[in-house]
């Protein structure tokens, strides 16, 4: 478990940077005054010996008050800069108490017992899977006794039993103990002050605007304020990058001796389900607002989301053959989470706030506490669930579709069943064990495909060619290459970090080249076996294809040709769609680029505009590709076409141009890897035709 020093040496460290940023912020506010204070003695001492001076005293009392102009407007300007009203946006939040809630607070009150924490000011309700503590804001907060806030996701409710949402808030009470939620408080204040400087305080812009329009000098002044401000930036970007570090390290000790309290109190076994069931159930929320969004704007609504979650968590564990408790929970085991492929390079000394999934649980096991479960819902703690869930699901709408009204009132099970259409309407056979899924087909080399030997032919099944663990493989691979792409970004100095972690090995940014040597010899390894392996099992098909007719197997071949020649040209749109999105803001920034360096990306830019015409010429004339695009979308690309794209050659590009071609590019782009995906799913189900299934039928 986690050194008690340890974590007061982080405690000490987050300190000394929370008063570093209050040191700095004082300090630049008195340099402002101590020069306002001595512009104005010169300037008066300047306007005092004028008066003595005859005509020539008229050139003094002119720099003296000059000076003293000078120094009052510094002091505005470092005012404005640094002081402004932060237009902060609060989440969503419904205050309950005890009278609406008495059994959920008759639990809260004996579990703070427990923890040996302070009861809560106010409880909060969210629509989300979540649950945090906050201070209450304001300058008692930061350096008086603040109050302390439970904030409950009702996603979270509905996908743990008591026992796990016990052990959610023992968590977020654990934190309650800590006296470093002080200091989380006073970083989150600190951000939103340096956020509020660097992008949302428009005061001193608008000030050096309307003073460059007041003459010469004026002009020239409002230029030096200009550069004063570009080094106040600097030195707040940095002290943002300071202070952030360091509460990344201290905000892992936090969650660590948070996760030591509520397991203490709740166990290991319920420690780890709270998890994997709060993850996947986050998931699947997700999705579902997604979903919900997108009928809202058709006029569809639901009345109880809550409802509708709960059936898309039973469909996802249906999908993966997950075990349901007597609760209608899922019971995720280590073989089910086992099987998700995470990247092997880690930041967690600069990104990782939290710690990972993985190491929490390494902790819970280690520590083998052992624990009483509830398996009731956590519903059963809420009095009247139902009105609530239906309440918190019209905020729901009020976020995500504010000005659609009720048009039409479908039903929960409506919408759990157009999503599992819309997963039927793409999922590959069951047979191929998801060999295929997520990935492009392989190339085939040129030349006639040979068909088996007849002494070969017995060595080859659809339960060995696509066995499940060819599928774990394939997973390793395409993520190798992420973490490749990592790699090179840490090389290259785009991505800067001082250490990183593969395989849980941490290693210094210079030892990236000799990491990235041996996971390129990997990859090429993969590659060169998932090649093979997709020519074996296209030459399996294509041979069972050639006992029937030759027509048959020359038309098979055809068909997987013509698929990967779909791959190509969508895989030329998707990078199209990307160099356009990355113009954008290049062609048009003000900053560290030169007329040369806009010419180049102009160029770039029309000669892609060139291959995407082309691509949306021939994509058009597929009828069976283009006529399932959007009417409104169609006009957008026979518009492209005719007008926009002659358009582009001969001026330059405003802005929302360039989004209206990456926006069609996109969306083009979304409906082309949907007909692939539903091309692949007719060729795979086609060569089932053509095995030894055909052969038992």
């Amino acid at each position: 478990m986690m050194s008690g020093t340890y974590f007061k040496q982080e405690v000490l460290r987050m300190t000394g940077g929370v008063l570093l940023f209050y040191v700095t912020y004082i300090i630049l506010l008195l340099c402002s005054l101590l020069l306002l204070a001595a512009f104005t003695w010169s300037g008066s001492t300047l306007i005092a010996y004028a008066s003595y001076m005859g005509i020539s005293g008229i050139f003094m009392s002119v720099s003296g008050a000059v000076l003293i102009v000078l120094g009052i407007l510094q002091v505005a300007f470092i005012v404005l800069f640094l002081f402004s009203r932060p237009k902060t946006k609060v989440p969503y939040r419904t205050v309950v108490t005890e009278k609406e809630q008495p059994v959920l607070f008759d639990f809260i009150h004996k579990l703070v017992q427990q923890t040996r924490t302070a009861l809560p000011k106010k409880v909060y309700l969210v629509p989300d899977v979540n649950a945090v503590v906050f201070h209450s804001p304001g300058i008692a907060g930061l350096f008086g006794e603040a109050d302390k806030n439970l904030v409950i996701g009702l996603g979270m409710v509905n996908s743990l039993n008591i026992s796990e949402f016990k052990m959610v808030l023992a968590h977020e009470f654990g934190h309650f103990s800590q006296r470093s939620m002080k200091l989380v408080l006073h970083v989150y204040t600190i951000n939103r002050i340096i956020y509020n400087i660097l992008y949302e305080n428009k005061g001193w812009r608008n000030a050096l605007i309307w003073l460059s329009n007041k003459g010469l000098l004026a002009a020239l002044l409002s230029r030096l304020f200009v550069l004063l401000a570009a080094g106040l930036h600097f030195l707040f970007r940095n002290m943002h990058e300071l202070i952030n570090r360091q509460y990344m390290r201290l905000s892992r000790e936090m969650e660590f001796n948070a996760d030591e309290v509520a397991l203490s109190i709740c166990g290991t076994d319920n420690a780890i389900s709270a998890m994997r069931r709060a993850e996947m159930s986050n998931a699947c929320f997700l999705q579902l607002l997604q979903k919900v969004s997108a009928w809202a704007q058709q006029q569809r609504f639901i009345r109880n989301i809550y409802e509708a979650h709960s059936m898309l968590i039973k469909y996802h564990a249906k999908r993966h053959s997950t075990p349901l408790d007597h609760q209608q929970l899922p019971q995720y085991n280590d073989d089910q989470f086992g099987t998700t492929v995470r990247s092997q390079v880690q930041f967690r000394d600069r990104w990782a706030s939290h710690p990972t999934q993985e190491e929490r649980e390494q902790r819970y096991l280690a520590a083998d506490i052992p624990g009483v479960t509830i398996p009731q819902s956590a519903w059963t703690l809420f009095h009247n669930a139902a009105a609530l869930q239906e309440q918190m699901s019209r905020q729901v709408y009020q976020v995500l579709a504010p000005e659609a009204g009720p048009g039409q009132w479908e039903t929960a099970a409506d919408l759990i069943r157009e999503i599992e259409a819309s997963h039927e309407q793409y999922a590959f056979p069951a047979q191929y064990n998801n060999y295929y899924n997520d990935r492009p087909f392989s190339d085939v080399p040129s030349g006639k495909l040979e068909p088996f030997p007849e002494e070969e032919q017995i060595l080859y099944t659809l339960s060995n060619l696509y066995a499940k663990e060819h599928w774990l493989r394939i997973r390793h691979y395409f993520r190798d290459i992420q973490d490749a792409a990592t790699l090179q970004a840490i090389i290259s100095r785009e991505i800067q970090v001082a250490h990183f972690t593969y395989g849980n090995v941490q290693y210094r940014s210079h030892e990236a080249p000799k990491i990235l040597d041996k996971l390129q010899q990997q990859i090429a390894r993969d590659k060169e076996w998932l090649q093979e392996h997709d020519q074996l099992c296209l030459r399996y098909h294509y041979t069972f294809a050639l006992q029937h007719t030759q027509e048959a197997a020359v038309n098979l071949e055809e068909q997987y040709k013509c698929i990967l020649s779909h791959q190509t040209k969508a895989a030329a749109l998707n990078e199209i769609a990307a160099m356009i999105m990355e113009s954008i803001p290049i062609i048009y920034s003000s900053h560290n680029i030169s007329r040369e360096g806009t010419d180049h990306r102009l160029r770039i830019l029309r000669h892609e505009a060139t291959q995407l015409q082309q691509l949306l010429q021939d994509l058009s004339c597929q009828h069976h590709i283009s006529d399932q695009w959007e009417p409104d979308l169609q006009q957008k690309v026979a518009h492209f076409i005719q007008y926009q794209y002659p358009y582009l050659r001969e001026h330059l590009p405003s802005p929302e141009e360039l989004e209206t071609m990456h926006e069609i590019s996109a969306a083009v782009s979304d409906h082309y890897n949907n007909s692939i995906v539903l091309m692949k799913k007719d060729f795979l189900y086609h060569c089932l035709d053509f095995s030894e299934l055909s052969v038992a039928r």
